[in-house]
């Protein structure tokens, strides 16, 4: 073994890479989907309100999607309904959901948060004309036929 003038080395042990939670399974037409409180209600296609999301400034600026009664989620990973192709945007970021006549934003515990018009939200319901920023993105929401 060693002498006891040797220096050891000392070892810094890293945690394990685990993978990313999976990604929940689709949900039918019919479902009811949240908590008592808020529950995110699907109803048949093209039912109910519809809203527009155009990104205004940021790496994706001048995309339109439209949200209609399906969850729009967004971030930086191909999965997403809608991909921004930035750094400061986390993988699988916010969601854009339906809860009856209203739209909610969710944040999905993103890195650098979700903000809508300035303060940092982890769940708010949207308004005609409100600004989400995502990363780097500043997007515009506005309800159609408001």
């Amino acid at each position: 073994m060693g002498s006891e003038g040797e220096a050891h080395e000392s070892t810094t042990l890293m945690p394990a890479w685990q993978p990313p939670p999976p990604t929940p399974p689709a949900i039918p037409d019919t479902a009811v989907i949240g908590g008592p409180t808020q529950p995110l209600i699907r109803t048949r296609p093209g039912a109910g309100p519809q809203a527009e999301l155009t990104i205004e400034s940021g790496p994706d600026a001048g995309h339109t999607y439209r949200a209609t009664e399906t969850a729009l989620r967004m971030g930086r990973s191909p999965d997403n309904d809608l991909i921004l192709r930035d750094p400061a945007t986390s993988g699988h970021h916010a969601r854009v959901e339906r809860r009856g006549e209203q739209f909610w934003i969710v944040d999905l515990g993103s890195t650098n948060g979700t903000l809508v018009n300035g303060e940092p939200v982890q769940e708010k319901e949207l308004n005609h004309d409100d600004r989400i920023t995502v990363g780097q993105n500043a997007v515009h929401f506005s309800l159609l036929g408001s």
